[in-house]
């Protein structure tokens, strides 16, 4: 399981073992990001990493 780098809560994981969300590229690091502080931020993600 992958945690949100924003909110902390377990990301869903799909078909695959991949999760439902995306990873945000930040200081040469991958940051997850869960669907819902990417529906509730958009396009202000980067500040709030």
């Amino acid at each position: 399981m992958v945690k949100c780098d924003i909110c902390g809560d377990k990301a869903e994981n799909l078909f695959l073992g991949k999760i439902k969300g995306t990873y945000i590229k930040k200081d040469k690091k991958l940051k997850a990001v869960c669907s819902g502080c990417q529906r509730k931020l958009g396009n202000k993600l980067e500040e709030n990493l």
